[in-house]
This record gives structure tokens, C-alpha cells and sequence, in this order.
């Protein structure tokens, strides 16, 4: 299995090229993906107008809800409770709803959502306004009947995002001490050809190494593994210290059973890792790692990441889902051999130099071999991510339309550092080497030194960047993927003071070149009409794609809820018909204008709504 030469690895990225293309092919035709339980659609629609009561509010979202830990009400304009508090699964468990209490007067009626996804275990809320016959003054704030998300804490994101950052690197760790020995090390020591005892002394060194690295990678995904537990225990309960919250989480949720799954991968790794020590010695002086212990333990380290895409944004998907979790798992193992390598080259090379004069040999033989595995692995996480760019963003413009973009975007830039130093260590180091190994090692001594030094520096250099690029992986895992016309971004905003007008409430900002002027209208809770003005102040007019708004109240944390305004007077005047400043407080509106060959110009505007 482990034993492989040059020419199989040029037939094996061949193969895996043509697999690769195929799947490329396969998954450009699947529809949106999104992340965390958002909002799709509801019935009544939000900002809708219906001439009776409903019996039912209903609301479908991209993912399935854990009903145990998410809730829903529906509020009158004095902030009382007109629900049956009854809230179930209707159809599906991407479908709940409740039912509404019998001969509702008629007003504006505000739906305030918290839940919690049964796929990737992210709590997500929001709200949405309805009227019934005519609007009229929804919920005031601070009634003591508006409790959604109002008590208990939530875990702060950095701190689950720390906590994923750790454990990647703990998962890349583990499979490249499993794949680095038996793939790239048994070239060295052919190039090097040492003596049997200079060989024996090596696998001590060598196998000291590997142990010391699976061990503590094991125990840090593993202390990882229990801090996501209470991690979610904590998101789910609003409580970090309530001990029922963990176990629900633990026994009645998807994570929980997912979670089972990681613990018994870690158990399996830590028993194998004790069956395979014993033989690891022998192995690295055989060079023959067709062993059934170590093999079973490549096959526990190359599961293990699989437990991280059955609760990933993979998983998510409503088309397809088998395909793309495949297709995140072999995008985190293959980030993780290549990773993982590097930290193994890092290790044993200074290790192996320590008992033998002949560095050149040995750095001539390991660099192109450990370059070839990288070839494959990189080639895998290119194609991979691309994959998962396309299922995500649909384009490439669409990294500036979204956090989530702007953050892949950041981690597809952060690889040409990586792939430089890459090849500066495969194009001008290896070749050095191989030139001294010609001449002589003692006739060049001290230039193989300092071409020593440079090699290490460059491979610290692409250690240092890849874990950069872990820390990016584990923020775009807790950022949710924009929704198809999202219009979130990280372009150049400003932001402007309420100036109330006779006329509603009117402000003006400066985005880029455009003057964005925006009248609320009458600027009450319940229904509103938002007027959006544009000017150019370059005179040079673009044609607009669209015109967003983004709503979050300010007054509580109810998450974010978005608009697309109609022409009006295109390209300067928009105007939107919109209940969901729902609530008497304050409102930040956020207008988003996409133009044609531009990016996405931002304007925030602070609204005090009133009753």
C-alpha cells in the first residue's frame, strides 16, 4: 500500500487529475448551498398583508432545526403572546411552525425566531412582520413577553472558532506522522544509504518523533472533541455550566451522534497507535510499511476528518449531500497530509542530519519525494476548493459579496506564499543538493550549510502560512455561506446619524463615489416605505445590478433580515415596500448597490423607529 516510486505517483495524480475533472463536471450542475439554519420563505410571507388570521404561522429554513432548543413567537403591537406556544415540526424538520390563537383583531403581528441547526449545530435567529386586514403598530420593545434570545449566553465565536483552529491542526498533525514516515522518509534514507548501525540510530531518533507527534495530535483533537461538546451544550442551553444541556446535546441531537462517532475514532487511534509502536522501529529500517497496525491507523487518521464534514457546511446541502461531504472530507485530508508533512519534514529532518555527514544525499532524496506527494495533495485541495467555491459562491466576483466569500478569498491568496516557497525548496534547493552530492560533500561543506539553513527557513516559512490558512478554514466554518442575491460584503462603508425629517426619516452618506440618500417613510413601526436615491458624484453612472437592504435591530439581538428594492427611476431612485422595521426602537439599515464591473459600494444608517 505505502510502497510507491516516482512513476506510480506521476500515474497516481494522472488518475486522481481525470477523477477530479469528472467531479468538477458533476458538481457545477447542483443548485445553492447555504449554512446555518436560514430563513428561506414563510407563510404568511414577511412584509405581507392577508385579509384573515392565520391559523398557522410556518416557516422553512436551508437547514433542519433541533426543535428541543429553538423557539418561535408570534407578538401583537402590546407585546403579548398571541401563540399557542406550540412549536413543532410541520412536514419536515427544516419546517416548523405554531399555531396562533383564534380571532386575532387586526395589526401588525411581529414572528421573533431563535434556532438551532440539527446539521452544522450554529444557532442562527431573526424576525419577521405580517399584518392582518391593515398595519398597524407591531410589539414595543422591552415588553417582558419578548423574551427570544433575550436571556442566557451564547459562546463567543472566536472561541469556537479557536477551538476548530486546534483541532485541524491536531487532525493534520496525526496524518502526517502516519503518511510522512512511510511515503517520503524510506526515499531519503535510499538517497542517503547509511550504514545498519548509522540506520538504527536514525529509527530511534525517527520514531521517537512520530510517536511524540500522533500522541499529543491525538490528545489535542481529543481535548478539542470535548470542549465542541460543551461548546454546544453551552449555544444550545444558553447556560455554560448547565450539565442537562450537554447531555440532551450529547443523546437527542445529530452533533451528539456525530460527536460519538469522533470519540470512537480517537479510542480506535490511541489503541492502534500502542499496537503499531512497538513495530514502528522496525519499519522505518525496513522501509516495508505493509503492516495491518499502521495501515489501520492511516485508515483511523484519514476518518477522523470525516467527522468533521458530517457536521460541516457539506452537510448542509439540500442536493447532493453525499458528493460534497466526500468532497470537504477529501479536501481536509489531503490539507492535511500536505500540512502535516511539512511538520514531519520540519521534525525529522534535523533529526536524521544529526547522525550522518551525508546531508546532501539525504536532502536530495526527501525533497523531491515529498514534493511529489505535495503535487497530489495540493492538486486535491485546489481542486476540492474549487469545487466548494462554485457550490457556495457561483463565481468569482462573489468573494466580494460575503464574509464568507471574503474569507476564501483570503485563503485561495494566502496559497501563492505557500505554493512559492513550495517550489523555491523543490526548483533551486533540490537541485543544489544534488549538485553537491556530484562534487562532494566535504568539498562543499559549508555551502551545503548554508543551503541547509535556507531549506529550513523556507519550510518554517510554509508551516507558519498553512497554519494561517487553518486559522481561516475554522473562521469560514463558523461563517454562515450566503444565500443566492446575498448582499453581504467587506467593501468600504460609512455611516451616518438618524436626521429626522416632516417627512419621515431622511439621511444622506458618502460610499465610494456614490452620494446614497435614504427616506424612511413614516418611519413608524409596522408597514414603511424606504426611498433609496443614488448619485454619482464622478458623473460617471454605472448600471446598477441591484439594491439591497439589510436590517438588524439594535435593541436586541435578533439577528439580520434582507430586502431587495425595486427600480424606480433606475439608476438613481429605488424604493421598497417593507414591515420589517417591526419593532419601536433602533434599526440599522445597511444599503448594499451592486453595480456592473465595481465593487459592492456599503452605506450603514442608524433609524429610530418610533411606536
Amino acid at each position: 500500500m505505502f510502497a510507491m516510486r516516482g512513476g506510480g505517483i506521476m500515474r497516481l495524480v494522472g488518475f486522481i487529475f481525470a477523477i477530479a475533472v469528472v467531479g468538477v463536471a458533476f458538481g457545477a450542475r447542483s443548485s445553492s448551498a447555504y449554512a446555518h439554519a436560514q430563513y428561506i420563505r414563510s407563510t404568511p410571507e414577511q412584509n405581507s398583508v392577508v385579509a384573515q388570521a392565520p391559523f398557522e404561522v410556518l416557516v422553512w429554513f436551508t437547514e433542519a432545526v433541533e426543535l428541543q432548543f429553538s423557539e418561535m413567537q408570534v407578538l401583537d403591537s402590546k407585546g403579548t403572546r398571541v401563540d399557542n406556544n406550540d412549536f413543532h415540526h410541520h412536514g419536515d424538520a427544516s419546517n416548523p411552525g405554531i399555531t396562533i390563537q383564534p380571532n386575532l383583531p387586526e395589526g401588525t403581528y411581529t414572528v421573533a425566531w431563535r434556532v438551532l441547526s440539527a446539521v452544522d449545530g450554529h444557532r442562527t435567529a431573526g424576525t419577521f412582520a405580517f399584518s392582518v386586514g391593515q398595519a398597524g403598530p407591531p410589539a414595543a420593545p422591552g415588553s417582558p413577553t419578548l423574551t427570544i434570545d433575550s436571556g442566557g449566553s451564547s459562546p463567543p465565536g472566536w472561541l469556537a472558532a479557536v477551538n476548530r483552529w486546534v483541532g485541524f491542526a491536531g487532525m493534520a498533525a496525526f496524518l502526517g506522522a502516519v503518511v510522512f514516515p512511510a511515503l517520503v522518509l524510506p526515499a531519503g534514507l535510499r538517497s542517503l544509504k547509511p550504514d545498519e548501525e548509522t540506520k538504527q540510530r536514525i529509527a530511534k531518533k525517527v520514531a521517537r518523533i512520530v510517536r511524540i507527534t500522533i500522541l499529543s495530535s491525538l490528545a489535542l483533537v481529543s481535548v478539542t472533541t470535548l470542549l465542541a461538546l460543551w461548546l454546544q451544550g453551552w449555544s444550545a442551553g444558553s447556560d455554560p455550566v448547565s450539565l442537562s444541556s450537554i447531555k440532551d446535546v450529547w443523546t437527542d441531537t445529530r452533533f451528539g451522534q456525530v460527536w460519538t462517532l469522533r470519540v470512537s475514532v480517537l479510542v480506535g487511534g490511541f489503541l492502534l497507535g500502542a499496537l503499531a509502536f512497538g513495530r514502528l522501529k522496525d519499519l522505518i529500517v525496513k522501509g516495508d510499511w505493509r503492516e495491518s497496525s499502521w495501515i489501520s491507523l492511516a485508515v483511523c487518521a484519514i476518518a477522523l476528518p470525516l467527522t468533521t464534514s458530517l457536521i460541516s457546511h457539506a452537510a448542509a446541502e439540500r442536493s447532493q449531500t453525499e458528493f460534497r461531504v466526500i468532497v470537504d472530507w477529501m479536501h481536509l485530508v489531503t490539507g492535511g497530509i500536505w500540512i502535516g508533512g511539512l511538520l514531519q519534514l520540519a521534525l525529522i529532518t534535523p533529526a536524521v542530519l544529526s547522525v550522518t555527514d551525508r546531508r546532501a544525499g539525504f536532502l536530495a532524496g526527501i525533497i523531491p519525494r515529498f514534493s511529489q506527494l505535495a503535487i497530489v495533495a495540493v492538486g486535491l485541495v485546489v481542486t476540492t476548493g474549487a469545487i466548494q467555491w462554485w457550490h457556495r459562491l457561483h463565481g468569482i466576483t462573489a468573494a466580494f459579496d460575503s464574509n464568507y466569500g471574503y474569507m476564501l478569498a483570503v485563503k485561495v491568496v494566502l496559497l501563492a506564499p505557500l505554493l512559492l516557497l513550495a517550489a523555491f525548496n523543490l526548483l533551486v534547493v533540490r537541485p543544489r543538493f544534488l549538485s553537491f552530492v556530484v562534487r562532494g560533500a566535504k568539498a562543499a561543506s559549508a555551502r551545503i550549510l548554508s543551503w541547509e539553513r535556507r531549506f529550513r527557513w523556507a519550510v518554517a516559512g510554509e508551516l507558519a502560512v498553512a497554519l494561517v490558512i487553518l486559522g481561516v478554514t475554522a473562521l469560514l466554518t463558523e461563517t454562515s455561506t450566503p444565500l443566492t442575491g446575498s448582499a453581504a460584503g467587506n467593501n468600504s462603508s460609512a455611516t451616518a446619524s438618524t436626521v429626522p425629517t416632516p417627512s419621515g426619516l431622511a439621511q444622506s452618506v458618502k460610499a465610494d463615489d456614490l452620494d446614497i440618500s435614504l427616506d424612511v417613510y413614516p418611519g413608524k413601526a409596522g408597514a414603511n416605505e424606504i426611498g433609496i436615491f443614488l448619485n454619482d458624484s464622478n458623473g460617471d453612472e454605472r448600471a446598477v445590478q441591484n439594491v439591497f437592504v439589510r436590517y438588524k435591530y439594535l435593541d436586541q439581538p435578533l439577528g439580520e433580515n434582507q430586502d431587495t428594492a425595486e427600480a424606480f427611476h433606475p439608476p438613481t431612485h429605488y424604493i421598497l415596500d417593507t414591515s420589517q422595521l417591526s419593532l419601536a426602537g433602533s434599526w440599522q439599515l445597511e444599503v448594499i448597490v451592486r453595480r456592473e464591473g465595481l465593487l459592492d459600494a456599503r452605506a450603514d444608517f442608524t433609524v429610530q423607529v418610533s411606536a
